[in-house]
């Protein structure tokens, strides 16, 4: 079987486990479950207690102008320290290693973004909050094989002096390896990250991950949790049909659909939702659209259109 045809298998909810984007996004959805799925996570990660926090799960935050393209977070956590500090975290799952490569800048683009909204007119620089990014992947993002990547600004010329911007990013792989010498921090968080890459009872080996797994396993059982995975995996499946028939039915040639991706694609860079894109380019039957949108999405925020393209393509 193909890669293209078993890409779009339906994976049984049962079987889904915290990396993926439905059941994350589903637990997040829940105020009590989200709260401490991401207390969980920073304590682990951050290696210590975590103050008072909030958060706000597939937070958007809007292009600096209507041209510029927007971003969608998965969860967006806010931290109060005893001490009163604000600090920012911003907390991405991901599955699709065949966007590694843009990583680096995806975060740049991401934390630049997310500093954009939080300084105020007349707030000082020294205002801005510290900024932690964390990338939770199923792939190596560097192919090192390690667990924990962290990558910071320095002062290249003297990397004696430090160059603190505030900004922390931080690239998880859940099957990397431990460092050497290893503490019990570290080994906790290794835990974790099997447990998110592979949510099933032999990956629950100490009370963090069975509290996770209460959680994963109340949500999977929620009645309309899975009436909704249901129906968003049978609309995805009808979307992709629908726009192969429309296309057809239309008669588009190579010339017209690329062009037609090309719009959708620029309209997505700022931020206009799929009703918005079809009204505008007076598509009477938005099903086409949709289904371009669908592809296009996971190709943010270049929404190259070769990429793009060749991806609808191959749906076909």
């Amino acid at each position: 079987m193909s890669k293209t045809a078993t890409q779009y298998v339906r994976k049984p909810l049962e079987e889904m486990d915290v990396i993926d984007d439905f059941l994350f996004t589903e637990i997040m959805s829940d105020e009590e479950s989200g709260l401490e799925v991401c207390r969980i996570i920073l304590s682990r990660v951050l290696m210590r207690e975590v103050g008072d926090i909030s958060f706000t799960p597939q937070k958007v935050a809007p292009g600096v102008s209507e041209k510029k393209h927007g971003i969608r977070m998965d969860v967006y956590v806010t931290e109060k320290s005893n001490d009163g500090a604000i600090r920012i975290y911003d907390v991405e799952p991901d599955k699709h290693s065949d966007k590694k490569t843009g990583l680096p800048k995806r975060s740049r683009y991401y934390a630049d973004l997310i500093d954009s909204q939080l300084l105020k007119t007349s707030v000082d620089y020294d205002g801005l909050p510290e900024l932690i990014t964390i990338f939770i992947l199923s792939y190596d993002p560097f192919g090192e094989g390690a667990m924990y990547y962290e990558a910071g600004t320095t002062l290249k010329t003297h990397p004696n002096i430090a160059y603190n911007d505030g900004v922390r990013r931080i690239f998880l792989y859940v099957d990397g390896r431990l460092p050497e010498n290893a503490g019990e921090n570290e080994k906790s968080l290794m835990k974790l990250l099997h447990y998110i890459g592979r949510s099933t009872k032999d990956n629950v080996t100490d009370d963090v991950t069975k509290k996770l797994d209460d959680i994963v396993c109340r949500t999977k059982l929620k009645e309309d949790v899975g009436v909704r995975y249901l129906k968003s995996w049978e609309r995805e499946k009808e979307l992709r049909e629908e726009g192969r028939i429309a296309g057809r039915e239309e008669g588009r040639e190579e010339g017209d659909l690329r062009r037609l991706i090309s719009l959708v694609c620029k309209k997505l860079t700022k931020g206009k939702d799929t009703h918005t894109i079809a009204e505008e380019l007076e598509e009477d039957d938005d099903s086409l659209v949709t289904a371009i949108v669908r592809v296009a999405q996971d190709y943010a925020p270049d929404y190259d259109l070769e990429t793009v393209y060749e991806a609808y393509i191959s749906q076909g």
